[in-house]
């Protein structure tokens, strides 16, 4: 899977904005084979945000 680079400066909401879109049907493709493979959407959601957080958790503090 490749990912276009960013377009704008780190800091401008634009950016925040890019990133998610190019994200977004990422995430829905795999919430949608999850609902197809016999997960609830709800399961499969709560999986992505449980997923999301372990990611956030194991970051690296800045500095």
């Amino acid at each position: 899977m490749q990912i276009p680079a960013p377009t704008h400066e780190p800091g401008e909401m634009q950016r925040t904005m890019e990133c998610e879109e190019l994200i977004h049907p990422l995430i829905d493709t795999i919430v949608s084979a999850a609902v197809v493979s016999g997960w609830a959407i709800d399961e499969a959601l709560i999986a992505v945000e449980e997923a999301v957080k372990d990611i956030r958790a194991a970051k690296p503090a800045a500095g």
